[in-house]
């Protein structure tokens, strides 16, 4: 009977492991996805004028520059440009479930001037995700 019980915490332990690496797994997929539709948004920008009457982003008008828009908040900056020099970090990009508690799911990327060509400044940009596992 003892070495029932063992074998049954044993299969139960496995069973719970294989089901939490599975959401793990499928929140890292989730980041991911997001930091790439980022990124590909962030395209965009790189060669774009923020004086210019193009619309490359989600928004219009002033923010016409800016990640906000379309659903997508910077909660670092309203209405700034894409691509100024810090750390954005953007609500709106992952599924809302991974964005409410307990996860809090954001994506941050961070802009940092890495050389300057034809006198205009070239950004380095990267993009991560962040969220709390409870």
């Amino acid at each position: 009977m003892f070495l029932a019980s063992i074998m049954a915490v044993s299969a139960f332990s496995v069973a719970l492991t294989v089901k939490t690496g599975g959401a793990k797994g499928e929140r890292k997929l989730k980041a991911a996805a997001g930091a790439r539709q980022v990124a590909g948004l962030l395209r965009n920008y790189v060669t774009g004028d923020p004086n210019s009457a193009v619309i490359p982003g989600p928004g219009a008008g002033a923010n016409s520059w800016s990640m906000d828009g379309g659903g997508v908040d910077d909660l670092s900056c309203a209405d700034c440009y894409a691509l100024d020099p810090g750390s954005h970090v953007l609500t709106g990009v992952l599924p809302g479930e991974f964005e409410a508690p307990p996860y809090n799911a954001r994506v941050i990327y961070f802009v940092s001037v890495a050389d300057t060509v034809g006198g205009r400044p070239v950004a380095a940009v990267s993009v991560t995700a962040a969220w709390e596992d409870p």
